[in-house]
């Protein structure tokens, strides 16, 4: 079922973050990133896997962070403020030429089960809602923010390449 992956679209908040904020001084918002997997979804690029980032972030500064992170690692398809998760996934497959079922969605809150539902994959970190949790084909050993993506993207990857490992 992964080999057949082209493409992965992902929550932001609660996957690539721990799910956290902070404010600064100056009432900026501050997120932490996982430096692993940027390593892997820059690395999954590169082997060809199309990604999107669908984040339900509203706060100015929020979505200005959500898209320094994409601009960091060269994601181009990117939707901020995103409440209707499905749709997006729709939209980015059908922007790129892919039929659902090639897509991966990695989410951890009930904001993401209509967009896990119609995919090809899914996918949630350990720390997830428990609605999401028994859901999602994979649950990783890793929760949000901690490397959960990498993982994902690394399953994706050994299933793939089964042949050359």
């Amino acid at each position: 079922m992964l080999e057949h992956i082209k493409a992965v679209a992902m929550d932001v908040d609660g996957v690539l973050t721990d799910g956290t904020f902070w404010w600064g001084p100056d009432g900026n918002e501050l997120k932490r990133f996982c430096f692993a997997d940027g390593t892997g979804i820059t690395l999954a690029m590169q082997a060809g896997l199309l990604m999107a980032l669908i984040s339900g972030e509203s706060s100015e500064s929020g979505m200005t962070l959500v898209q320094r992170y994409a601009d960091k690692l060269k994601i181009k398809n990117v939707y901020k403020g995103c409440h209707d998760k499905a749709w997006a996934v729709q939209d980015f497959a059908a922007k790129n030429g892919l039929d659902l079922s090639a897509v991966c969605f990695i989410g951890d809150g009930v904001i993401d089960l209509p967009a896990m539902s119609i995919v090809g994959f899914s996918a949630a970190p350990s720390n997830a809602h428990p609605s999401v949790l028994k859901q999602a084909k994979l649950v990783t050993s890793r929760t949000g923010g901690q490397g959960a993506v990498r993982e994902v993207l690394d399953s994706i990857f050994t299933q793939k390449h089964k042949d050359i490992l």
